[in-house]
């Protein structure tokens, strides 16, 4: 229990941290925040791993889905970090970003039955 809580908060506070770090003009701050967002990509999959076993007993193919999903978007979101640093990185693929974040979300949420709420 305590597991799906901390893996939800870290989520949110990734969506929060990497819309800081991907929209924010401050050098600093962006720093600050791809560093959080990276102890939070850290946290969720550890936490992650601890809520397999119980999403896959309900739905096995929906919950490799998520896993694999999952790895694309911390890829996906380290990729909008590079663009960010080499200042490449438009407006258009920063919210796509976010969007897939809150996407991935709502599919865990799915998942889960919606069990913490």
């Amino acid at each position: 229990m305590i597991n799906l809580w901390v893996h939800l908060m870290t989520w949110l506070v990734l969506i929060i941290v990497a819309s800081l770090a991907v929209f924010t003009s401050n050098q600093k701050v962006s720093v600050v925040s791809m560093m959080i967002a990276r102890l939070d990509y850290v946290v969720a999959i550890v936490t992650g791993i601890g809520l397999f076993h119980y999403a896959y007993q309900s739905n096995p193919i929906l919950t490799i889905v998520k896993v694999i999903l999952a790895i694309l978007l911390i890829g996906i979101v380290e990729m909008s970090f590079a663009k960010k640093k080499r200042q490449q990185l438009n407006r258009n693929f920063a919210i796509i970003v976010i969007v897939l974040i809150l996407l991935l979300g709502l599919f865990g949420m799915y998942l889960a039955s919606g069990f913490p709420f």
